[in-house]
């Protein structure tokens, strides 16, 4: 009986994560510069968002935090998309994403009567956001203000586990977006001759992988 309700859960998850998918790919059409068939296509969103809402249901145990995750997922994945294609993360996503991610946790924090890990996830967020401030100068524009974003919202998600977590997902960001420097053709060179890599899939996979590793 038990295995049967799971397997209903993960039904209904994978259905949900299939139509908020297929809503969200509007975005990701709306919001590229070219036409992409492929990267714009419904079916591409709602697979890849039904595939992170059922890992989501599976593994996160916490199902305040869970919702959370979920409403982050269904705009990061055009993130992702748009980033990968163009090299860049449009705030008409990132900044709701971040916005909807504070509510979501201050939400929680109220309803439990416990504020420990949104105010661990509010100074990760800080954290993260001025850390790749630094590195969007030190780089001199090899990281765009869309990164800066992006880290905050991966320093919020995984500060509301721990310190460690955050730490760990930006530490595990660092090695794809190091393989595409090397990669031919995973980057490219902005109007000052620096790298420039999309770093938005690099950070926003590895909070996820970070969260499902927590459970």
């Amino acid at each position: 009986m038990r295995e049967l309700a799971s397997g209903w859960w993960l039904g209904g998850a994978a259905a949900i994560g299939l139509l908020l998918g297929a809503a969200a790919s509007a975005l990701t059409r709306r919001l590229l510069h070219e036409r992409r068939p492929v990267a714009g296509s419904w079916w591409l969103g709602a697979a890849l968002t039904a595939a992170v809402v059922v890992l989501l249901a599976w593994r996160v145990d916490d199902r305040g935090a869970r919702l959370v995750y979920a409403f982050a997922t269904v705009l990061s994945v055009p993130l992702t998309v748009i980033d990968w294609c163009e090299h860049r993360l449009p705030r008409a996503l990132s900044w709701p994403l971040l916005g909807g991610v504070v509510v979501g946790f201050t939400v929680l924090c109220v309803a439990r009567h416990d504020v420990e890990p949104g105010v661990r996830a509010g100074a990760s967020l800080l954290a993260a956001g001025v850390l790749f401030l630094v590195l969007a100068v030190a780089s001199n524009g090899g990281m765009g203000a869309g990164d800066i974003v992006a880290a905050a919202i991966v320093g919020a998600v995984t500060g509301w586990i721990g310190w460690p977590q955050v730490a760990g997902a930006l530490l595990l960001a660092s090695l794809p977006a190091l393989l595409l420097v090397v990669v031919p053709g995973g980057h490219r060179r902005n109007e000052g001759g620096a790298v420039a890599v999309p770093f938005g899939p690099c950070l926003l996979g590895s909070a996820l992988v970070v969260v499902l590793l927590s459970g």
